[in-house]
């Protein structure tokens, strides 16, 4: 069958990505500059005074801050006192994790508390500093853009903290980095709060599935995190020590919080974030409100579920109202428009911003961004429908390009990819040519085959410039090498990637160092290339040779040397046969799935082709086995038509037919024709493969004259668009024949 062997041999090559380093380097090296350049002490109260008269820069001596509020920690509400004075800070009650957050900051560097939304995070870090440090300057940038000025000012100060509450917000590639923290010294200590999901989205375990430009500025967000000279988890259900010592509290509000502390945080109550949820939830109702007064009802509801999904999609920065206004008609018109009896714009501009007994409110009242306890709940939540395809687009024509790179590879995930094309043009006519690379890569993911000229016009563009560095082109080019010769089965031109990642190596050894990890990543690629090009051995032999040095140098759990086991396991495959290649591929897979930081994107490819070789092997039982649940996961991470899990989709349902169930195989495969064309199209060669698959699996039912009737097709489309010496078209003919020969 035409199928099976093709198929096999695009599992073998066409997977285990191997992208580059840093194509944002330069920000981040620019930042670091920048940084000292400013630090100079003429310019050290310039500074100061500038952010603190555009309210971006809070500083006060911590034993004479009297409204934590200001450092982030969520208001509670408000509660009038017997003397006539009011706040909206409870008692602090005691945690388990108090002594551990005293002693790290008695112990100085880098502190870091890591917990859900409200689970009390910054209330602890503050009660703890100022039980420890309350001699020391604090001083708080409002936001990323003050952060410079900030460090500037901790550093000049005899003791001081930095405080960062909510760290993610300064990270990135313009943010925070660990030049920054180890400049500054120790009478600094850095006190940071983080959530545990975003905490989470810094893990190496996603790397390899990252394009380049992505991968880099979550490294740089991570050699941060692992700055932290102690991380402290706080968790947002309280223990029962903590629930006794709030019992004892003589305050409504903590109360309060108490007796609904078995299905909700302390904290989370106190800071009205299951009750916000309840309001969001409820004002969906249909029953007509009074018009006399603030209220929720379904445009209200619109409204705040824009900004919660802007969020959801990858956008964190203040929005603007008239783009919320746009967004909400598509949440209200799906959940029956008129029939739910929407009030006025006003009134549910009105209602969202609302504090809700004076603490939270759904939606910042300056930055229109969504509460993000509501965004964690409904990304947990399985009920919450997906993100319409308005929010994609919308954001995607309308977000600065520093700001669309998130969104593209999100929508590229959600099946919008083709809202991330005319992203790339407006970025690229901005010269921006970093966030254009990047969403090349994102294009060449989704399996646009025209990805590759998108991004050569990238780098040409980007080597006229005089300010985009060495360092940011070679990792372009690298990037375009893999992508020309990613797909050696006939997809791509593998011969032109050899001598593009030839050039690349060479470069690379000469501004980088022969053991820079840019330059040896690149020569796995390389490999690959060779591999593609026939020469095998020596292939094999580079794998080898990476393996080796990357085990001694990084260990065996690092990337790189995973990566090179992968490349290992290709061509040993190629050279000594399936068996040899799925004995491999096994001891790769049991390893890389007891790391925890392996991303799944490289477990997924490694148990692909696993299945591959043991279905080569004639180990069908065993095959079926490892690709059913391959194809559950890939489902799972991608999405079930994305263009990642076709083809693992194409390949399970060759085992399923091989192990003896066609009826089933050729049912499997109709299917995926049809969501190949959907996605990719009737032109794409994915498509095509799948279409022969197809006829082969319609033959071995029993309907010869259809299967002769569909290869005609597939031969005849693709002899016009690939030539018909391509291996797809030979290997149609043989088939044909065959057929011809048994009637």
């Amino acid at each position: 069958m035409v199928t099976a062997a093709a198929m096999i041999t695009a599992a073998l090559t066409a997977v285990g990505k191997i992208y580059t380093g840093a194509i944002v380097a330069g920000v981040v090296a620019a930042a670091g500059a920048v940084v000292a350049v400013i630090a100079e002490r003429g310019k050290t109260h310039i500074a100061e005074r500038a952010a603190s008269r555009s309210k971006k820069l809070y500083v006060e001596r911590v034993d004479r801050i009297s409204d934590p509020i200001r450092l982030g920690v969520h208001p509670a509400a408000w509660l009038k006192h017997a003397d006539g004075h009011a706040d909206q800070v409870p008692p602090f009650v005691a945690r388990d994790r108090m002594p551990d957050v005293e002693a790290a900051l008695k112990a100085g560097g880098f502190v870091l508390v890591v917990g859900d939304s409200t689970a009390g995070k910054s209330r602890l870090a503050y009660e703890a500093m100022r039980a420890c440090l309350p001699q020391h300057a604090c001083v708080r940038p409002i936001d990323s853009a003050a952060l410079a000025a900030a460090i500037v000012v901790a550093k000049q100060k005899r003791r001081s903290v930095l405080w960062l509450d909510d760290l993610d917000e300064y990270l990135g590639a313009d943010g925070l980095t660990r030049s920054d923290l180890d400049g500054l010294g120790d009478r600094v200590v850095v006190v940071a709060t983080l959530r545990a999901h975003l905490r989470d989205e810094f893990s190496a375990r996603y790397d390899p599935g990252r394009p380049a430009s992505e991968r880099t500025a979550v490294r740089a967000g991570r050699d941060v995190l692992d700055a932290a000279t102690a991380e402290v988890r706080l968790d947002r259900t309280w223990s029962p020590t903590e629930v006794n010592a709030a019992r004892e509290s003589s305050d409504p509000r903590v109360a309060l919080a108490v007796v609904v502390a078995d299905k909700h945080g302390v904290a989370e109550t106190m800071a009205a974030g299951p009750a916000l949820l309840r309001d969001w939830h409820d004002a969906w109702s249909a029953t007509p409100r009074a018009a006399d007064r603030i209220h929720g009802d379904a445009r209200g509801a619109a409204l705040v579920s824009a900004a919660v999904d802007i969020r959801r999609a990858g956008y964190h920065r203040p929005l603007e109202l008239p783009m919320l206004r746009a967004l909400h008609e598509v949440y209200l018109a799906d959940r029956g428009g008129a029939l739910l009896h929407p009030g006025s714009w006003e009134n549910a501009v009105e209602w969202a911003t609302a504090a809700l007994h004076a603490t939270s409110s759904l939606i910042d009242p300056q930055t229109y961004q969504a509460f993000d306890y509501l965004v964690n709940e409904a990304s947990l939540d399985p009920a919450t429908p997906t993100i319409p395809e308005a929010v994609w687009r919308t954001l995607l024509e309308r977000l600065a390009p520093d700001d669309v790179v998130e969104v593209a590879w999100r929508a590229n995930y959600a099946g919008y990819v083709q809202h991330v094309e005319p992203a790339f043009h407006r970025v690229l006519d901005s010269r921006h040519y970093r966030a254009a690379a990047v969403l090349a890569e994102i294009l060449d993911d989704a399996a646009q085959s025209h990805a590759p000229d998108l991004l050569e016009l990238t780098i040409s563009r980007a080597e006229s410039e005089e300010g985009v560095s060495t360092e940011d082109l070679l990792a372009m080019r690298h990037s375009l090498a893999w992508m020309l010769g990613e797909r050696i089965g006939g997809h791509g031109d593998p011969e032109r990637a050899l001598g593009m990642i030839r050039q690349v190596v060479r470069d690379g050894e000469s501004v980088l160092g022969r053991t820079h990890p840019q330059v040896l990543q690149a020569r796995l690629t390389l490999a690959r290339q060779l591999g593609a090009c026939g020469a095998h051995q020596e292939a094999l032999s580079i794998a080898n040779d990476l393996i080796a040095l990357a085990s001694e140098d990084n260990g065996p759990q690092d990337p790189l040397t995973l990566n090179a086991r992968f490349e290992a396991a290709v061509w040993t495959r190629h050279l000594q046969g399936a068996a040899a290649g799925a004995e491999l591929f096994g001891e790769l897979l049991e390893d890389a799935q007891a790391i925890d930081t392996t991303s799944w994107s490289f477990v997924l490819d490694t148990a692909w082709n696993l299945g591959g070789a043991l279905l080569d092997s004639g180990d069908v039982v065993a095959a079926v086995s490892i690709l059913d649940q391959l194809v559950v996961e890939s489902e799972r991470a991608y999405g079930r038509k994305h263009a990642q899990t076709l083809p693992f989709r194409r390949t399970h349902a060759n085992a399923i037919g091989t192990a003896g169930d066609p009826v089933k195989a050729l049912e499997l495969t109709r299917e995926l024709v049809e969501d190949a064309t959907q996605i990719l199209g009737e032109t794409h060669l994915t498509t095509l493969q799948t279409k022969a698959q197809l006829a082969g699996w319609i033959s071995d039912t029993g309907d010869r004259s259809a299967a002769i009737e569909l290869f005609d097709s597939v031969l005849t489309e693709g002899t016009r668009l690939f030539g018909e010496d391509h291996w797809l078209m030979t290997e149609i003919r043989a088939d044909l024949a065959q057929l011809h020969d048994n009637r």
